[in-house]
């Protein structure tokens, strides 16, 4: 596919290559793309808000999906003395 660019986009485009912004124009593309795309999300988010009772109710569905049976640590791993040990302080 060829994109036609305006000359202000062109010139725009120009100045980030020589600025070491972007590397080539495919990339300036991909940008306003990740931008764009950025955008639209932020879009649905605010469509698709939830209630409360609904944001809470899908929040702890999603604490639940994480496995609970991870070891704890020790009171000594997590203790100062081990946290900095060899480190001289």
């Amino acid at each position: 596919m060829t994109i036609a660019l305006s000359p202000e986009q062109e010139k725009v485009v120009g100045q980030g290559i020589e600025a070491g912004i972007v590397a080539n124009t495919e990339i300036a593309l991909e940008m306003g793309v990740a931008a764009t795309r950025e955008q639209l999300a932020a879009r649905i988010r605010r469509a698709n808000k939830l209630s409360h009772e609904e944001w809470s109710k899908a929040f702890r569905e999603w604490i639940d999906s994480h496995p609970t049976d991870t070891p704890l640590l020790s009171d000594e791993a997590i203790s100062r003395e081990s946290i900095y040990e060899g480190r001289g302080l």
